[in-house]
């Protein structure tokens, strides 16, 4: 067996990334070393299954693994199953759980699942992958069995089997743009890093800007109302405006609201939100562009404490991309 402690650590290959990235991460460091490592993903489900269709996990030919196929129960199993496989160097498709022959490897939910086991990821693919991630693409790849071999695939409707192959969709992760000052902002920061989301922050205050500073991610310090920013906003972005001093919000809004993301709203009452959409109106706003402003925001009526808010707008936001990746 290979030691290939030295050369690859797969968690920090992967931190950092969304879980559909970071087995791509994990097999390109690999390759770059002259190791061998299989994609792994979740082409059918028979009954219940605790992660979805086309969810992957990434396999060193030692063994080592990155990602879920389950609910971390029997992702070791898998990978001891696996390996033996790469050696192989041929696709298979081999199933876990209900119906299957190692009677072993059982999921708690009963259920069953395929896993098709792509042996020979060339690093063109890998790149290319990793590429469409850091860009917040949409893509898909198409994987046969038949022939051991992928393929990138730029538009696709839903993941699934089509005429022997395989077909991966992939989405770019829900990003956050959540503008703000105080701790409405910081928890709902919080909470949605810890959801996975991508963040970005804008805010008028210094201190809230400090302790946002330790989640990594990008900081705009808003310095007079009506102040001209960039807005990182794509069509998988969530847009949400915490103030409590609305004079912060009119510019902001006017240019998020003409923007792509799938999802704006603001903080306040029915009557804030009234007289949010007659300062827009006046600034001479698109009246489409002001019906896309939610608000009130969140799903619980009047959410006032910061962690119920939190909870509240990003469930709201959550139901919102589903809607959308089922579009």
């Amino acid at each position: 067996m290979l030691d290939l402690s030295a050369t690859i650590d797969p968690t920090a290959a992967a931190a950092g990334l969304s879980r559909d990235a970071a087995p791509f991460a994990v097999l390109r460091q690999a390759r770059a070393v002259g190791i061998r490592g299989a994609l792994v993903s979740i082409s059918a489900i028979d009954g219940g299954a605790p992660k979805p269709l086309g969810a992957h996990m990434a396999v060193l030919e030692d063994g080592r693994h990155v990602g879920h196929v389950s609910g971390g129960c029997v992702e070791a199993a898998i990978a001891a199953e696996v390996v033996p496989i790469i050696g192989r160097q041929t696709d298979e498709v081999v199933r876990f759980g209900k119906g299957s022959c190692f009677i072993d490897i059982r999921f708690p939910c009963g259920g069953g699942v395929d896993l098709l086991v792509h042996t020979r990821p060339d690093e063109a693919l890998l790149d290319a992958a990793l590429a469409r991630f850091a860009r917040r693409a949409a893509f898909a790849i198409a994987f046969d069995p038949a022939t051991s071999s992928s393929r990138l695939v730029e538009a696709v409707r839903e993941t699934g089997w089509s005429d022997g192959v395989f077909l991966r969709r992939y989405l770019p992760r829900t990003r956050l743009l959540a503008i703000g000052r105080g701790p409405d902002l910081e928890v709902i920061a919080r909470v949605a890093a810890a959801a996975e989301l991508d963040l970005a922050f804008a805010t008028p205050d210094e201190a809230t800007a400090a302790s946002l500073a330790a989640l990594g991610a990008p900081i705009t310090l808003l310095k007079t109302p009506g102040q001209a920013i960039d807005l990182p906003i794509d069509r998988w972005t969530a847009t949400v405006l915490l103030f409590h001093e609305h004079e912060w919000e009119n510019a902001i809004l006017a240019r998020a609201a003409a923007a792509d993301g799938f999802y704006l709203g603001a903080l306040g009452s029915v009557r804030t939100h009234r007289e949010r959409c007659a300062r827009l109106r006046g600034m001479g706003v698109p009246e489409d562009h002001i019906a896309r402003i939610k608000g009130p925001i969140g799903l619980i009526d009047r959410a006032r404490e910061p962690g119920m808010l939190a909870l509240s707008v990003l469930a709201e936001i959550g139901a919102a991309r589903a809607a959308l990746d089922r579009a």
